[in-house]
């Protein structure tokens, strides 16, 4: 069965319910709808075969050069583009909410809108969408072998966690651009382009400590740092290494792959906390972004002078968890673009961001409301579409019409500053193919349910 997927059509591949739910315990439906072409699909359904083209009024200029199949997944017509998704529906069917529904309709719709305005080089996308749950590697391991082995793709866009990139970027050669997750041990064994939409985990580190530092009150500080594996030791040893690089002792509290054992989480949490607790730790980092990790602490009586989080936790995500929010009153987090906090329904008033979601909804054909605390947003998610979008535009256009992985790598590393939609300062360049760089600090306020940003 072919798993193409035109650009008017997405469809969800049925994913086997195996979850075992130690990893994404927090909180962050599908239906029948009909397409463009007044097709309807459903969840599970097969999607109509068929290849993307751009809106008739819109005529691709014709190349220079006789373009030719030049790689894997590139025809003289099309080059095909593989997504990874996670299955936000599956997990909310049985009841791990994070307040996302499945979006691999807005990355094809992200693509659909690169085809409106020509394509790329005399060449359209092709659009190959793929699910997995974020449970151990079986589910992204079998959509990647799907996407690489089976569909043969030139490019896959989207998510993954950790090291799960290296099935395409170093098992299969094939060129990948992910939203987070870029980390030097993955760089060194890549065999084919990667670069994701986040700086690099260990520029992530850095840049966190500069900005934590420049408030001061890190000074004294006894830091403890909190991490699963279950959700990443990668990102965890990065932040624990940024910390002590810039001088300071830290305590590390990293737990196991408890998959789905929660009871066994929360117990390995417990003791976790009662060693920070011993050892004096009043400046605690959660790597995590989940808000069962903060519910577990509160449930255990620790008490820290002061919360940092690598990923903002929303209010809807903490009180679905259990958390009262007052736990985390005044809690401190590092953010890259003003999603989740209360600049976020201000994006509305950006032209970029505007034109990336107006496009989004119109062509995926639901709404992406800029408001917060709602019970489902997928804001954030048209955002990763957009600006991963944009990078591949930008890195496929400057490759030239001859695409290969190396022209490709080459066009990744010419892009230098690059304005991605919602997103503060980014660039691209040889050596650095992590793109979001710019943090910002912001501020827990319990009263208000939303997170201020700390002048």
């Amino acid at each position: 069965m072919t798993a193409r997927c035109s650009l008017r059509s997405l469809t969800m591949r049925t994913i086997p319910l195996l979850l075992a739910l130690a990893l994404l315990a927090a909180a962050c439906g599908s239906a029948d709808r009909t397409d463009e072409t007044g097709s309807t699909t459903a969840p599970g359904s097969s999607a109509p075969v068929s290849t993307i083209t751009a809106p008739s009024s819109t005529t691709t200029v014709a190349p220079a050069v006789e373009l030719t199949a030049s790689f894997r997944g590139v025809t003289a017509e099309v080059i095909r583009v593989g997504i990874t998704a996670i299955d936000w529906d599956l997990l909310a069917a049985a009841g791990v909410r994070f307040g996302r529904t499945n979006s691999a309709d807005l990355y094809v719709a992200a693509l659909e809108a690169i085809n409106a305005r020509g394509g790329i080089n005399g060449r359209t996308l092709e659009a190959y969408p793929e699910y997995f749950l974020p449970l151990g590697s079986t589910e992204f391991d079998a959509a990647c072998s799907r996407l690489a082995e089976d569909e043969e793709v030139f490019v896959v866009i989207g998510q993954a966690l950790e090291d799960q990139v290296l099935c395409f970027v170093e098992l299969n050669d094939t060129a990948a651009i992910m939203v987070s997750g870029m980390a030097e041990p993955l760089l060194e064994r890549a065999e084919a382009p990667y670069a994701t939409l986040w700086a690099s985990l260990e520029q992530q580190a850095a840049n966190l400590v500069d900005v934590v530092e420049s408030t001061g009150i890190l000074e004294g500080a006894t830091i403890g740092v909190i991490g699963s594996a279950d959700v990443g030791v990668i990102e965890y040893q990065t932040i624990v290494d940024g910390f002590r690089d810039a001088g300071y002792e830290v305590v590390e509290g990293l737990i196991g792959d408890n998959q789905s054992d929660l009871a066994e989480t929360a117990r390995d949490q417990g003791i976790i906390y009662e060693r920070m607790r011993t050892a004096g730790v009043d400046f605690t980092v959660s790597t995590t972004g989940v808000p069962l990790e903060i519910a577990n602490a509160e449930e255990a009586g620790y008490q820290t002078d002061q919360w940092l989080l690598t990923i903002v936790m929303t209010s809807q995500g903490l009180t679905d968890a259990g958390v009262d929010l007052r736990y985390l009153d005044g809690a401190l987090a590092v953010v890259n673009t003003p999603i989740a906090t209360a600049a976020q329904p201000a994006l509305a008033d950006d032209p970029a961001v505007a034109s990336c979601i107006g496009g989004l909804e119109a062509r995926a054909g639901r709404e992406l409301p800029y408001e917060l605390g709602l019970e489902t947003s997928d804001l954030t998610s048209g955002l990763y579409a957009c600006a991963i979008a944009t990078i591949l535009e930008a890195a496929l256009t400057a490759a030239g019409p001859e695409l290969t992985n190396e022209s490709f790598q080459q066009g990744l590393e010419s892009i230098g500053d690059i304005a991605l939609p919602g997103y503060f300062e980014a660039s691209l360049g040889p050596g650095d193919l992590g793109a979001a760089k710019g943090l910002r600090l912001v501020r827990f306020d319990a009263s208000t349910g939303a997170w201020e940003a700390v002048e």
